[in-house]
């Protein structure tokens, strides 16, 4: 019979423990590491019904979610903590799909900045509504308390902030 994810969790945490290390992160990592897996191979399940990546879908949703502010390739990129040959490879791509297009800046004649097209916005939109209809997480999610939902994003928030530090340029 297989282990339950908290079992194996117990289990690699005790053998650890038995070599002398470390494990008061243990289970924390374990989940959180096991949950992202989980959650990224979902919201890529998600994302494929639309033809799209999760990469894809983030770089889009953080557009979407900026509005009329200027988005320059080198700020996205540090943003998505993505390198700008990995972004310019995806902006190429995103915009030959007619997702974007790439826009003389205002306030800098030599730069570019991006913009969600129609399509771009309506992929975005689509893939969310998937997201809050299909996602096992956002299932899941549902099914804890109050309580419990406030205190996950709170504390995946305060870990977020503090892991950002470690990977900003």
């Amino acid at each position: 019979m297989p282990r339950k994810p908290v079992d194996q969790q117990q289990a690699a945490t005790a053998y650890y423990a038995e070599h002398n290390f470390d494990v008061s992160y243990f289970p924390a990592i374990w989940h959180t590491f096991k949950v992202g897996h989980l959650l990224t191979t979902d919201l890529e399940r998600i994302c494929r019904q639309h033809d799209i990546s999760i990469a894809d879908f983030h770089l889009l949703g953080v557009l979407q979610s900026e509005g009329a502010t200027e988005q320059r390739a080198t700020d996205l990129a540090q943003r998505l903590n993505v390198s700008n040959a990995v972004l310019s490879t995806r902006i190429r791509k995103l915009t030959e799909r007619g997702f974007l297009q790439r826009l003389p800046s205002r306030s800098d004649r030599r730069a570019f900045v991006l913009e969600l097209t129609h399509a771009g916005s309506d992929i975005v939109n689509a893939v969310d509504r998937g997201i809050n209809t299909q996602a096992a997480f956002v299932r899941c999610f549902r099914n804890l308390s109050e309580e419990d939902q406030q205190a996950l994003g709170r504390i995946m928030g305060e870990l977020h902030n503090e892991l950002d530090r470690y990977f900003k340029p």
